[in-house]
């Protein structure tokens, strides 16, 4: 693996492209990840009780590939999709453990062809010096499905951001595309999945604010969360003519952001206790606003049925990703492995729809599981604001 960091001032100009993202940015298609999040929040005592699943197979039908999905182990702990509710507390710590077990059978990384090249802006401080090693943690944990050739990581304040256009645009890219993370003079967000054109490489753009150097979740999560984004993308790479656009178009918004979201989160902390602190702050702090502030069973469950693949990153609501789909693909983990969301849009990228995906998955049909998460979420998320 190759690994080039480096510095150089460039020029300008202007191209526009959209591709995966992280949070919403004025509540429409342009979307990137932010957090200020400052708050401290009070964890719950888990207890490690339910029963044991077998290691579980999946053979597609009708697939364009002989896939077998491989997403639960010997001697883990998950729960039926009935169970959520009476396992409420245990969701959490289930869905960690299986990232851990993950992690750790994947700590060897066996593509040596795979690169990351990181660019920093002339005038960027970055007040975070590992953002490699987090990026390659993400790499590292979905290794075992379709990845770019090369990610590309682009770092820059908003004094750099003509800069950062140029570099883009010198490096092959759309130079549009650095204008995503930035907004009233800062670059405070971030952006990431696989260009459009061939060879596909995945490309993330990060904006530096020095005010952003007190919010943990710049420190690890954010990185790993906009990694999978590009990895989401990769599924479609040979399937699809455009990748990123066949996999927005697939993909209900609540999962995009859903599982960037849980993914970043649980690998980008070293221990249990700051995850949970971190899952209620990001629950907590970033999503009771306008112009969502029902979580009632019922507005969760309007949520889903709102989230309609490639029209969803216009809803005003797209944010809630960040709650409400995280949440979701949670218990989604705790139900079939952390990586089962990944392996579902495997499926889809062979030519399967997310309601076909879904239910070969986690064998139930979407309509019917829906309805279930809905109530779950809603009391997780009711619990979480009264703590």
């Amino acid at each position: 693996m190759f690994i080039k960091q480096y510095k150089k001032l460039c020029y300008l100009i202007f191209p526009f492209f959209i591709f995966g993202c992280g949070n919403s940015q004025d509540q429409v298609s342009v979307v990137q990840d932010t957090s200020n999040n400052n708050e401290q929040d009070t964890t719950t005592t888990i207890e490690d009780t339910t029963t044991t699943i077998a290691d579980t197979t999946t053979t597609i039908a009708g697939s364009s590939a002989s896939n077998v999905v491989k997403n639960k182990c010997d001697d883990c702990e998950y729960v039926t999709i009935t169970e959520l509710i009476s396992n409420l507390d245990n969701i959490p710590k289930f869905a960690w453990n299986d990232y851990q077990r993950i992690v750790t059978e994947n700590n060897i990384f066996e593509n040596n062809s795979f690169e990351i090249i990181l660019n920093v802006g002339p005038s960027t401080s970055l007040y975070f010096l590992d953002n490699e090693q987090y990026i390659q943690k993400g790499i590292s944990f979905w290794q075992n499905f379709n990845l770019p050739e090369k990610y590309y990581g682009f770092f820059y304040n908003y004094d750099d951001l003509d800069w950062a256009v140029n570099e883009l645009n010198s490096s092959g890219f759309e130079g549009g595309m650095a204008r995503a993370p930035c907004r009233d003079d800062i670059c405070t967000g971030a952006n990431s999945g696989i260009y459009q054109r061939p060879p596909h490489f995945g490309v993330g753009v990060f904006g530096i604010s020095d005010g952003d150097s007190i919010d943990i979740y710049r420190y690890g999560p954010l990185h790993i969360h906009e990694v999978t984004h590009s990895v989401v993308a990769s599924q479609w790479i040979g399937n699809a003519r455009n990748p990123q656009q066949s996999a927005n178009d697939a993909s209900p918004c609540w999962l995009n952001e859903g599982i960037a979201h849980a993914a970043g989160i649980s690998l980008g902390v070293d221990s249990y206790v700051e995850y949970l602190d971190m899952r209620s702050a990001q629950v907590r702090v970033r999503h009771i606003q306008a112009p969502f502030n029902d979580y009632s069973a019922s507005a969760v469950l309007d949520y889903y049925n709102k989230s309609i693949p490639g029209l969803c990153i216009k809803n005003p609501d797209y944010v809630l990703g960040y709650s409400i789909g995280y949440l979701t693909v949670e218990a989604m983990n705790a139900m079939s492995g952390a990586d089962s969301g990944m392996h579902m849009y495997s499926i889809m990228a062979n030519g399967k729809e997310f309601e076909e995906a879904f239910e070969i998955i986690y064998d139930i049909s979407w309509n019917d599981a829906k309805p279930i998460f809905a109530e779950y979420v809603s009391m997780v998320i009711t619990n979480l604001f009264k703590s």
